[in-house]
């Protein structure tokens, strides 16, 4: 618990430092929230929330928001990316959502995020400062003072740091550079009318091939579908976010059966 009428920074405008600030302001805590970019918004595509996340968002207070934005699934399923056979199924019916007093549910990180900062913008205890980025941080025994590209002084008490994986305050601090797995992940969002019919399947679908997989499930009412590529590099990899290659991504899944190898086609862009 913390003391209400302190003050605290956090450093990130997106999902997990918009939640710390909702959280921080249920306690009576003072938040200014320092976001890089000259507006809040959040890339990517889907994302999936088992119980345990509803039951994380409705202590925020954006429990009922974020569920009339998210999709309720009806099982899980994996399949073989080879051969095309089914793997394994899970239900996450209504059986599943009496037992664990909710759903499982695949969202669009844009739509959670929007929830989010609809929280934040209906508190008076939250000051979100856009175009900040914090290039220094440094500690005593009065507090914490981070400073922006301008030069811009900010103090509170603590500073809670959600600046992404190539964090400027988890450098500063502990000199902690992103992790590289060798592992490149492409997302896209494909409209409904241009995923096969076949694969119009209300769940998340994991299809599982060598050093590889794919991912898909609904969006926005099953109007968009989430659809995520994923292959073990046989280059050396550096941590960025790039526009993928098709030619590079299909080389990666000789041998995916076509039912699954069609879904690499889809995206236009």
């Amino acid at each position: 618990m913390t003391t209400p009428g302190k003050k605290f920074i956090v450093v990130g405008g997106g999902i997990g430092g918009l939640a710390a600030a909702v959280a921080l302001s249920q306690q009576g805590v003072h938040v200014t929230v320092l976001e890089q970019a000259a507006q809040l918004g959040e890339i990517g595509a889907g994302v999936q929330l088992g119980p345990n996340a509803f039951a994380a968002l409705d202590a925020l207070g954006v429990g009922e928001t974020a569920r009339k934005r998210a999709v309720f699934t009806e099982r899980l399923i994996m399949m073989d990316a080879v051969d095309g056979s089914e793997v394994g199924s899970f239900p996450v019916g209504q059986a599943f959502r009496d037992r664990f007093q909710n759903p499982y549910a695949v969202i669009h990180r844009a739509d959670i995020h929007t929830s989010m900062l609809e929280a934040t913008q209906g508190s008076n205890l939250i000051q979100v400062e856009t175009s900040t980025k914090v290039v220094s941080v440094s500690q005593d025994d009065q507090g914490v003072t981070a400073v922006d590209q301008n030069g811009r002084i900010f103090k509170a008490d603590a500073l809670v740091a959600a600046d992404g994986v190539r964090s400027v305050i988890r450098e500063k601090l502990f000199n902690d550079p992103p992790r590289i797995s060798g592992h490149v992940v492409y997302r896209a969002v494909v409209p409904v009318a241009e995923m096969p019919l076949d694969l119009q399947i209300n769940a998340p679908v994991v299809w599982a091939g060598p050093d590889c997989h794919l991912v898909h499930y609904p969006l926005r009412d099953g109007q968009q579908y989430n659809l995520v590529v994923t292959f073990h590099s046989r280059d050396e990899e550096e941590w960025g976010v790039t526009d993928g290659s098709k030619e590079e991504v299909l080389s990666y899944f000789d041998g995916i059966c076509p039912r699954a190898r069609q879904m690499l086609h889809l995206p236009k862009t």
